[in-house]
């Protein structure tokens, strides 16, 4: 091997070390709110793990641009915990490889339904109402993230606080999703929100 190289390999080395150092920096803070390997544990924390590359990225490109609600919180774990931050804070500092990379490991990593109460009753009347006006998007009863974010197994305490920001625009979303929110009543929010919580398998 030539001096040179073997210095062009040394620097191809350290470089992919910096870029696997840099990754893991990034998913030790991710995970300090949403848990390990994306799997959050908190109601008001959406699971991240499982959800696809395209919807996480599009999500954190959302925050940077303030397309969504940036609502202070704190760390709830990690050399953090105590300190508040928001999302479009935490997405602002990510460059266009960061939200790829951490779009990338999440997606490949298993979806860990929340283990949440709910009501049988308004469940089975969200399952009718996903099935007529949700489905479409939201496939296999919200379970298959494609069109959509998964939704099967979401904490539900994430989703509602999330979805009283569509009709108001703060909350960016396509326009067919922004009129069924609107159209839909509180009631048939909660059967909604029931249904996706009955789902943890």
């Amino acid at each position: 091997m030539t001096k040179k190289s073997g210095l062009i390999t040394a620097l191809l080395f350290l470089s992919s070390t910096a870029i696997a150092a840099d990754l893991d920096t990034l998913k030790t803070e991710c995970d300090a709110c949403h848990g390990p390997n994306g799997a959050s544990t908190h109601a008001e924390i959406p699971i991240i793990g499982g959800q696809t590359s395209k919807f996480l990225a599009k999500t954190l490109r959302g925050y940077r641009m303030w397309d969504r609600p940036c609502v202070k919180s704190e760390y709830p774990g990690g050399p953090k915990a105590g300190q508040q931050t928001d999302m479009c804070k935490v997405a602002g500092a990510l460059s266009d490889d960061d939200i790829k990379a951490l779009a990338d490991w999440y997606a490949a990593q298993p979806f860990v339904p929340a283990k949440q109460e709910f009501d049988p009753a308004l469940a089975a009347a969200g399952a009718v109402l996903h099935a007529e006006h949700c489905e479409t998007c939201h496939e296999q009863g919200g379970k298959r993230p494609d069109r959509g974010p998964r939704l099967a197994g979401q904490w539900t305490d994430y989703m509602a606080a999330t979805i009283k920001f569509v009709p108001t625009g703060e909350h960016m979303v396509p326009p067919m999703m922004e009129r069924r929110v609107a159209d839909f009543s509180k009631e048939e929010i909660t059967q909604l929100l029931n249904y996706y919580a009955s789902q943890q398998d």
